[in-house]
C-alpha cells in the first residue's frame, strides 16, 4: 500500500526566515539558530524556478513566517505568480496575518494552547488548526477528544505525531501505545510516504512509524539562501548560534541556552570553534622513508615529531588541505592521485564540531622544494624508516599520531 515512488510534486515549501517566537525543542528547522530572513532576490528565484517544474502550491514556512519585513509582499508575490498561496504559522502577529489573509489561499495554524486564535468568518482564506501529539500532550483519549470537540465546528483540524531527533527523542514522541488503541475510521497512505490514521474525521499523520525509506521526499523546499532542492539540510554552516565569549586567532568560545526537553529546564552550552583538521602518513617511494616534521608545540610546551597537517579552510577540500599543507611543512609537491583518505573522525564532540581527515600520501621526489611556513613554524624535516616510525609510535603519548598511523596501518598503505 505505502510502497509508491514519487516522482514529481506539485507543491513546495518556501522557508522564508529561520526566526521564531518560539523554543519548541521539537522544531524540524536545522537552521533556526541563524535567524535568517529570505531576500526578495533569493525569494524571486525560487518562485522562478517553482514555475520552470510546474509547481501549482506555495507554502510559506519558517520559523515564523509573520516575522519576516515583507510577509506581505512575499504573499502578494506568490499570488501574483499564480500559485496557490498557503501559510503555516503559529499566529504571532495577528494583525500582520490580516494583511496578508488577501493573498492567501490556505491559512494554517500551530496550535499551542493559544487563547486568541481568529475567527474564519473575517477571513477569505480557509482556516486550519494543525496540533502535535506527543508525551504529555493529547497522549490520551480524553484529551484529544476535548481537542476535537473544542475546535471541530471552528477549523479544518490537523493532527500529527513526531518524528524523533536528537533533541527530542523517541521516549518522548513515541505516542503509538495510545494511539494504536482507538478506533479509527480509516487508515490512509498521503503521498505514499506518511502513513496517516482518521479518527472523528481528522487525519492524524502518524510520523512515529517506520516506512520504508524513498528515493527522494514528496516536495521541493526552498531555502533562505536561495537554494531549491528536496532536504531540509544546514545552509549556513559558516554562521553558529549563541554569544561569543572570547574570541582568539585559534578559535571561538561561544555560549548559548538550549532546552532539554527530558529534563523540562535550560541548560548552558559552551561551544569551541574548532577548525577542522587534515593530517596524513607522506611516504617516500625514492628513500623508502616516511616524512615526519618536528616542531615546538605551545599545548604541551616542547618539540613534538608527528605527521603534516593543519587546519582545513572552511570551503577547502580536505584533500587539497593536506596537500597544500605536506607542501608548505615539507616542501613536497603531491599530486592528487597519489593521495588517498584513510578515514575520518570528529576530534572532539563535546563541545566542538570540528572534524579530522587522514590520508595516506606517496611521492617519488629526491629532493625537497621550498616550504611555506608561518613565522612562528619552526620545522624541521625528521626521516625514518619503518622499524623507526613503529617504535616511535609505540613510544610516543600524542593520540593523533598514534591514530593516524594505526587507520594507515589497519588500511594495509605500507609499502
Amino acid at each position: 500500500m505505502f510502497n509508491v515512488k514519487i516522482k514529481t510534486s506539485d507543491f513546495i515549501h518556501i522557508m522564508v526566515t529561520n526566526r521564531c517566537n518560539r523554543r519548541c525543542p521539537f522544531c524540524f528547522d536545522e537552521n533556526r539558530k541563524f535567524g535568517k530572513d529570505i531576500t526578495r532576490e533569493n525569494y524571486l528565484k525560487i518562485l522562478n524556478k517553482a514555475k520552470e517544474n510546474n509547481i501549482k502550491e506555495v507554502c510559506i514556512l519558517g520559523g515564523e513566517p509573520l516575522l519576516h519585513p515583507d510577509i506581505v509582499w512575499i504573499c502578494k508575490t506568490c499570488k501574483e505568480y499564480g500559485f496557490k498561496t498557503v501559510i503555516t504559522t503559529n499566529y504571532a502577529k495577528p494583525e500582520v496575518l490580516k494583511e496578508c489573509d488577501k493573498y492567501l489561499d490556505s491559512i494554517n495554524i500551530s496550535y499551542y494552547n493559544q487563547k486568541d486564535l481568529p475567527d474564519q468568518k473575517d477571513y477569505n482564506a480557509d482556516i486550519s488548526l494543525s496540533a502535535l501529539i506527543y508525551k504529555g500532550r493529547f497522549d490520551n483519549q480524553k484529551d484529544l477528544d476535548n481537542f476535537i470537540d473544542q475546535y471541530k465546528d471552528r477549523f479544518h483540524l490537523r493532527l500529527a505525531t513526531l518524528e524523533p531527533t536528537p533533541r527530542f527523542p523517541k521516549e518522548l514522541c513515541d505516542v503509538s501505545e495510545f494511539l494504536d488503541t482507538l478506533e479509527y475510521d480509516e487508515k490512509i497512505s498521503l503521498f505514499g510516504q506518511i502513513e496517516a490514521d482518521v479518527y472523528r474525521g481528522v487525519t492524524i499523520k502518524r510520523h512515529d512509524i517506520s516506512l520504508p525509506k524513498f528515493e527522494q521526499p514528496f516536495s521541493f523546499n526552498g531555502h533562505v539562501n536561495g537554494d531549491y532542492d528536496r532536504s531540509w539540510t544546514d545552509r549556513y554552516q559558516t554562521e553558529e548560534r549563541g554569544k561569543v565569549e572570547y574570541s582568539s586567532p585559534i578559535g571561538n568560545i561561544r555560549s548559548y541556552e538550549e532546552y532539554d526537553a527530558i529534563a523540562k529546564k535550560l541548560h548552558k552550552i559552551y561551544i569551541y570553534d574548532q577548525e577542522d583538521y587534515v593530517v596524513g602518513v607522506l611516504y617516500n617511494k625514492s628513500t623508502n622513508k616516511y616524512i615526519m616534521v618536528d616542531q615546538y608545540r605551545y599545548g604541551i610546551d616542547r618539540h613534538n615529531t608527528e605527521f603534516p597537517g593543519g587546519s582545513k579552510d572552511y570551503l577547502e577540500d580536505p584533500y587539497d588541505a593536506w596537500i597544500r599543507e605536506v607542501k608548505e611543512e615539507t616542501g613536497y609537491n603531491l599530486k592528487k592521485q597519489n593521495v588517498k583518505i584513510l578515514g575520518s573522525f570528529y576530534q572532539n564532540v563535546g563541545n566542538s564540531k570540528g572534524k579530522a581527515y587522514i590520508f595516506y600520501g606517496e611521492t617519488e621526489n629526491q629532493e625537497l622544494g621550498t616550504p611555506n611556513r608561518e613565522e612562528f613554524e619552526h620545522i624541521k624535516i625528521v626521516e625514518m624508516d619503518s622499524s623507526e616510525l613503529d617504535q616511535y609510535v609505540s613510544s610516543n603519548y600524542y593520540l593523533m599520531t598514534q591514530f593516524v598511523y594505526s587507520k594507515y596501518k589497519a588500511k594495509q598503505y605500507e609499502k
